[in-house]
């Protein structure tokens, strides 16, 4: 009986060391910067935030960013609106620090938006 404790207690620390070390979460971990720019003054931002929730922020001075740690298959969101008369705004969403995709909309009140699944 000891004996069959004893292999079984084995395999089961293999199967876990095995698994831990074939499935590194950090492997599905990315970095994500939302990035707003352009030449408006103030812009009205919404985010799908880190917690798969949306946050919303009003008046917000142009430049802007927001970094957080992203998992694959994370849906990720950016709107900002141009809160002036005139002048551009830029959305964009940087993954692991390049470029993942951008918007750009120019004009009074205009909305830009970009979104994606993380690959």
């Amino acid at each position: 009986m000891l004996k069959k404790i004893q292999w079984f207690l084995f395999f089961v620390i293999f199967f876990v060391t095995f698994i831990s070390c074939a499935f590194d979460i950090d492997d599905y971990s990315q970095d994500v910067k939302y990035s707003v720019t352009g030449t408006a003054l103030t812009v009205d931002i919404t985010i799908e935030n880190e917690n798969g929730g949306t946050s919303q922020y009003s008046d917000v001075a142009v430049p802007w960013e927001y970094s957080f740690t992203g998992w694959e298959g994370d849906f990720i969101y950016l709107s900002a609106q141009n809160q002036g008369s005139s002048g551009s705004v830029i959305c964009t969403i940087y993954r692991n620090g390049g470029e993942y995709k951008s918007s750009t909309s120019s004009g009074a009140y205009v909305i830009a938006t970009v979104s994606g699944l993380l690959p």
